[in-house]
């Protein structure tokens, strides 16, 4: 059950698909000027993104992370959109 007084919604989009869609507490992703978390309520940003893991603390207390090459990631009203051309 998502915490909505903590989490947000994120979307993780490559050209093929959505990888994943959902609450999350925090997202951790490799920016071009160094990593970087995103909580709940954060200030609008959109960053470049560079080859690393992206880590996602999800709303029922598990973890999970991706590995991406490059991409953009974009936060504005407790909505995230990160976009990557390939994610394993």
């Amino acid at each position: 059950m998502a915490n909505s007084d903590k989490s947000f919604q994120i979307e993780i989009v490559t050209p093929q698909k959505i990888h994943f869609s959902g609450e999350v507490v925090s997202v951790t992703a490799p920016g071009e000027l160094g990593q970087f978390q995103i909580m709940r309520n954060h200030a609008p940003l959109l960053s470049s993104l560079t080859k690393g893991k992206v880590k996602l603390a999800l709303a029922d207390n598990t973890e999970q992370s991706f590995s991406i090459l490059d991409g953009f990631f974009e936060v504005s009203s407790n909505k995230a959109i990160l976009l990557t051309e390939s994610i394993s």
